[in-house]
């Protein structure tokens, strides 16, 4: 367990800020539909120009956004087994115009089963990471963070323009 936690601290410490590129990802939390628990995020484009990305490199495509999903509190422990669904894209491309931004989702039932057990306990702690370089190319640019899963059901809004 504590080499884990040492883990997720290097994690955490690695990460970087998306602030101030062309670029950003932006957690805005956990929602519950139909008994689902999804993950929804937003991909903004800071840049002056409109541009097109595979559906497949966002961060709700093919496998490109790490999870881990870990428990805090009372019912701390190893974080949940993932089980990373086989799901085939379309070769679709998804238009983020410029300073704006889309919205996706991930489902976390289908890659972790085991999140009804906490449903209402409010105590897990969802890691992420993502390659923006999947975006803008270029090298390995990776950020992520840390974010309370809210199962509460209620959606909720990132407000405001995330571009500086």
């Amino acid at each position: 367990m504590n080499r884990f936690v040492y883990a997720l601290i290097l994690f955490i410490l690695s990460m970087t800020s998306a602030y101030g590129q062309a670029f950003l990802v932006r957690p805005v939390g956990v929602v519950v539909e139909n008994g689902r628990h999804y993950f929804n995020v937003q991909v903004w484009n800071c840049t002056g120009r409109d541009v097109e990305v595979p559906l497949a490199d966002l961060p709700w495509g093919q496998s490109t956004l790490g999870l881990v999903l870990y428990p805090a509190g009372r019912l701390a422990g190893e974080p949940l087994k993932e089980s990373i669904p086989a799901v085939d894209f379309p070769s679709t491309k998804v238009r983020i115009q410029a300073k704006d931004h889309v919205e996706g989702r991930v489902d976390l039932d289908s890659r972790f089963l085991g999140i009804s057990r906490y449903e209402g306990r409010g105590n897990l702690l969802i890691f992420w990471e993502y390659d923006l370089s999947l975006i803008a190319g270029g090298n390995s640019h990776v950020v992520g963070g840390m974010v309370p899963f809210d199962a509460s059901g209620k959606a909720k809004s990132a407000a405001g323009i995330a571009c500086k």
